[in-house]
């Protein structure tokens, strides 16, 4: 096999989590007397909460995310998984491949996620948002956890379902696979996703052990 490690991204990755998110944006924003489309939150709120910050120059924005972090933790026990996850890990695992995670998510959710779902005997390694100070779609992220985990970037793929964890992973030296479920299809032009030229594109797991398995 030509991989020896997989890191994986966990929100609309591993964790069906997406529409958790976008409530709870949509639900921080009501506490301070905002309505926006789920569209609009989806573009503006997701991804780049520095050019958040500037474009919404009235929501005071760190104390706003840590309510949206703090809703997502509370909500954990509701996160479900995408098809395939549990036979994926195991079988990969299974086969010597080391697994790693990180995410933009807190530890704190992402260990009490695993914990709820019974992933986290999976995994040699996590970082999460506070682990790091550089965030996706800088490399540090990737770099921190091939670090600590020990992974040889040569033999390392990551498997992401957004331009950042492309952008990171080319940025950090390693391979990279776009996932591209069905179910994500309201939050991403898949099309635009494509063109940040990933090594491989996937829409099912069961794809990607595959890919893996015969690499």
């Amino acid at each position: 096999m030509k991989y020896s490690a997989v890191i994986f991204d966990w929100d609309g990755t591993l964790g069906m989590t997406l529409h958790i998110w976008l409530e709870a944006y949509k639900s921080e924003l009501k506490n301070l007397g905002i309505e926006l489309s789920d569209q609009t939150i989806i573009e503006d709120f997701f991804y780049e909460h520095k050019k958040t910050a500037t474009k919404y120059p009235n929501i005071d924005f760190d104390p706003y995310i840590e309510k949206v972090r703090k809703y997502m933790i509370s909500h954990a026990p509701l996160m479900k998984l995408y098809s395939g996850v549990n036979e994926t890990l195991e079988k990969l695992q299974t086969r010597g491949i080391v697994l790693a995670l990180v995410s933009s998510s807190p530890r704190k959710l992402l260990e009490e996620v695993l914990e709820l779902t019974g992933l986290s005997k999976f995994f040699s390694a996590i970082s999460g948002f506070d682990d790091i100070m550089k965030h996706k779609p800088d490399p540090e992220p990737f770099l921190y956890i091939m670090e600590i985990a020990k992974l040889d970037p040569k033999t390392t793929i990551i498997l992401g379902d957004s331009p950042h964890d492309i952008i990171a992973a080319k940025a950090a030296g390693i391979d990279s696979c776009l996932f591209l479920p069905p179910e994500n299809k309201i939050f991403y032009d898949f099309d635009q996703l494509k063109k940040t030229n990933p090594n491989y594109s996937i829409e099912t797991l069961e794809e990607f052990l595959e890919l893996i398995l015969n690499s």
